[in-house]
């Protein structure tokens, strides 16, 4: 799954941690870069990308931009040892590229796999593409809902945390609260719904 003032390159603490510590397999690990020159439109102009390598591993992970002079990259382990990573892009940016860091992927617990199941990988097909299994070969049975509708007013998001009964009032976390106590692990959701521009409706996320 693209400013203003230059800057000296600089890796934010996030990263530099990455380096320092031990990490979890599938466990997110976001490298920031500021980039040194300006871009009238770094959205679409600026690519930013990381070389990834650990075992058994070695692919082109790429990032985005995050306003300003940002740009972030999102990686992560999916077994452990040690992994290193080394920053490139399509411009001429000292700030982003060649930077390079390290960090080590350690394995999670049964007990923690147990209490939070994405900690088992990635999901995917089993070898007769069947059913589904996670990346450490445990079963997962998909159960989902659709939401298709779920970034449109049709779902509002409350930012306090106050449950709702299911209702007028109701918003994202309330339907999210219910299908979760049902055994629902996935919803359907389109990320950008077609009718937005038409329905007369204002959209919230």
């Amino acid at each position: 799954m693209k400013f203003l003032m230059p800057l000296m390159a600089v890796i934010t603490l996030q990263a530099a941690m990455a380096t320092a510590s031990d990490v979890h397999v599938w466990e997110k690990v976001e490298l920031t870069f500021h980039a040194q020159n300006s871009y009238a439109n770094p959205y679409t102009n600026v690519e930013v990308w990381v070389d990834l390598k650990g075992p058994k591993f070695d692919r082109r992970c790429y990032g985005f931009w995050d306003g300003s002079n940002v740009f972030r990259v999102r990686v992560l382990a999916t077994a452990p040892g040690k992994w290193t990573w080394r920053s490139g892009s399509n411009q001429k940016d000292a700030g982003l590229n060649n930077q390079h860091g390290s960090f080590k992927a350690v394995e999670w617990t049964e007990a923690d796999k147990e209490s939070v199941p994405t900690r088992r990988g990635f999901i995917r097909p089993t070898a007769n593409g069947h059913a589904f299994k996670n990346a450490d070969g445990t079963p997962f049975l998909l159960l989902g809902d659709t939401w298709y509708a779920a970034a449109t007013h049709r779902f509002k998001w409350n930012d306090d945390d106050q449950p709702w009964p299911i209702g007028p009032n109701a918003g994202f976390k309330d339907y999210l609260r219910l299908r979760k106590s049902q055994g629902f692990n996935a919803v359907a959701i389109i990320a950008a719904f077609p009718n937005w521009a038409n329905d007369g409706q204002p959209w919230e996320i």
